[in-house]
């Protein structure tokens, strides 16, 4: 697979841009790049480019854009991932591989049985990591578009501004997930913490509108439940079957 390289800021083809310390040892020393090796630069805006390494005299390396290309790799089926916060190893590795299954966006929660609470420079330290991780999905799966993740809130805070249709993950629901009917295109998908949300912040989502299902005979742990819910969704709904 072509080197992949997020620049926000991008020149036009035919010019040069310079790549920031962190990606210029990403290419140089970690993937041993030389000038006139091929890339791809993406904008995080879904927008995709041919381009190669360009010789450059200092530690850092430049990239020469030579076209366009077309992009692609985004869903039809728009998916807010409200995962309540796990631990940090588990919270990263959800949060990573919905990006690899194609969510839209991803909002972190607070809940009443969240094991992990964070003040607000905890809270931003954990946002500027995995603002990180996102790009790196991004850079390894092929999507051009970044998900975008909202601030760490409280979960009552965060339904009350919530609109459109929602699934909320019950173990005890009627419903499987694979035969909830959803008819938009936009979705929130709410995953509780590990142990779970309490019976009364389910039933704040379903007086939200929120559809409670589950997702078979077994449950999941959170890092398991929201990732496998988001295959079926898209599954079902999305772009898997393309």
């Amino acid at each position: 697979m072509t080197p992949r390289v997020l620049l926000e800021t991008l020149p036009a083809p035919g010019e040069h841009a310079e790549l920031s310390l962190e990606q210029s040892h990403y290419l140089l020393r970690v993937l041993r790049l030389r000038a006139g090796d091929p890339l791809q630069i993406f904008d995080g805006q879904g927008a995709r480019f041919e381009a190669q390494l360009a010789p450059s005299p200092g530690k850092l390396a430049r990239v020469l854009i030579t076209g366009t290309l077309t992009a692609g790799a985004e869903s039809p089926l728009r998916i807010t991932l409200a995962q309540c916060i796990s631990a940090a190893d588990k919270m990263d590795w959800t949060i990573e591989k919905a990006v690899e299954l194609g969510v839209a966006a991803i909002q972190p929660l607070i809940s009443s049985r969240s094991v992990v609470k964070l003040d607000e420079h905890r809270a931003r330290k954990r946002t500027e990591h995995w603002n990180k991780l996102i790009e790196s999905a991004c850079m390894q799966c092929g999507r051009d578009l970044l998900p975008s993740l909202g601030q760490p809130m409280g979960l009552r805070e965060w339904l009350a501004s919530v609109q459109g249709p929602g699934i909320v993950l019950d173990p005890t629901a009627s419903i499987a997930l694979p035969r909830a009917e959803f008819k938009d295109t936009r979705l929130s998908l709410l995953v509780g913490p590990e142990s779970g949300l309490s019976a009364a912040e389910i039933e704040m989502a379903r007086a939200q509108g929120f559809t409670g299902a589950r997702l078979g005979p077994r449950v999941l742990r959170t890092e398991t439940a929201g990732l496998a819910a988001i295959a079926v969704l898209q599954s079902c709904y999305g772009d898997f079957n393309a």
